[in-house]
């Protein structure tokens, strides 16, 4: 008699995995509108849009470094239909805030890692005057400087806290709200330094509207090789190549849908238009199981959480 309850549950599983989905997807992306977690998500609704009959809804919901889209997934249904679509902030926030309204591992499932990046451009206005991280560095400590990112809880703050760190400057960390307005505040002179994807910031490079310094990854970058890498320049154990995307469904989504949905992603990367965008984007598809992002999540908080407390990060 177990055995046939199994069985039955087993087969019912199957075929509403094989069902789904049986109403429109929601992907939110908890950050504003033209961002590359906007941009790489669209592209994927477009995607499978195509694959699975279904429209695809791309629900911005902004505000908070992430937290307010991530808890509306959190408290949706668990049958598939809603995911978030986030960089590492979803999991640095439980780090460096002292109370969220959801638990990162207890009220979500992992799907898959859609990509992963490496390194940050360090960009300067050319108004600064300084052509280097050796010059950036005597410019910053002889008067007060500051640097824009998204608010704490972000990798572009995280690696800039870091970088602080390493060379003993001392530079104020000005948050705003998404990096359109940290290009318009480095341009303007309201901040002196960011550090930035290249994607976003090779246009403003090449048209010498601001300057890149600096490149934070373990090797220079392909597009700007004339750009040296932070460690070159002399930040001793600087690297930093640790973006990602990543999609999760609220907990108790069931393991056969999960699994659906991280095939589907696979699929969809696949596609010609995908490939070029996440190249694009500066990203490499992974679309890893959902067994393999689990853990992949849990090495990257135990990573985050030293670089955390080394950098002395809290949200402001």
């Amino acid at each position: 008699m177990r055995n046939l309850i199994l069985i039955s549950w087993l087969f019912t599983s199957v075929v509403f995995a094989q069902a789904f989905p049986t109403k429109p997807l929601r992907i939110v992306v908890p950050f504003a509108v033209g961002g590359s977690p906007d941009v790489i998500a669209r592209g994927l609704a477009i995607q499978l849009d195509a694959q699975l009959g279904k429209s695809i809804v791309v629900d911005n919901r902004a505000g908070a470094n992430g937290i307010i889209g991530a808890d509306i997934v959190a408290k949706s249904a668990p049958d598939g239909h809603t995911l978030i679509h986030s960089p590492p902030a979803f999991v640095l926030n439980a780090l460096v805030y002292k109370k969220l309204p959801y638990d990162v591992m207890r009220d979500f499932i992992p799907v898959t890692n859609i990509g992963n990046s490496g390194g940050y451009l360090m960009l300067v206005s050319p108004a600064l005057g300084v052509d280097n991280l050796k010059e950036f560095i005597a410019a910053a400590k002889a008067k007060p400087l500051s640097y824009g990112s998204p608010p704490a809880g972000n990798t572009l703050h995280l690696a800039t806290e870091m970088l602080k760190q390493r060379t003993g400057m001392s530079l104020q960390h000005v948050p705003y709200k998404g990096g359109t307005e940290t290009f318009t505040a480095l341009i303007s002179g309201e901040v002196q330094v960011l550090l930035v994807p290249p994607p976003a910031a090779i246009p403003y490079v090449k048209s010498g509207r601001l300057r890149a310094i600096g490149f934070t990854g373990a090797k220079r970058h392909p597009i700007l090789p004339e750009v040296p890498t932070l460690a070159e320049s002399g930040v001793a154990d600087y690297v930093i190549d640790f973006t990602w995307h990543g999609w999760f469904a609220p907990a108790k989504t069931p393991l056969e849908i999960v699994r659906r949905l991280q095939l589907e992603a696979r699929k969809a990367l696949q596609a010609p238009a995908m490939r070029a965008l996440m190249e694009s984007s500066g990203f490499e598809a992974v679309a890893n199981t959902p067994e393999e992002f689990k853990i992949f999540v849990q090495t990257e908080m135990k990573r985050y959480a030293e670089i955390v407390r080394a950098a002395n990060v809290v949200a402001e």
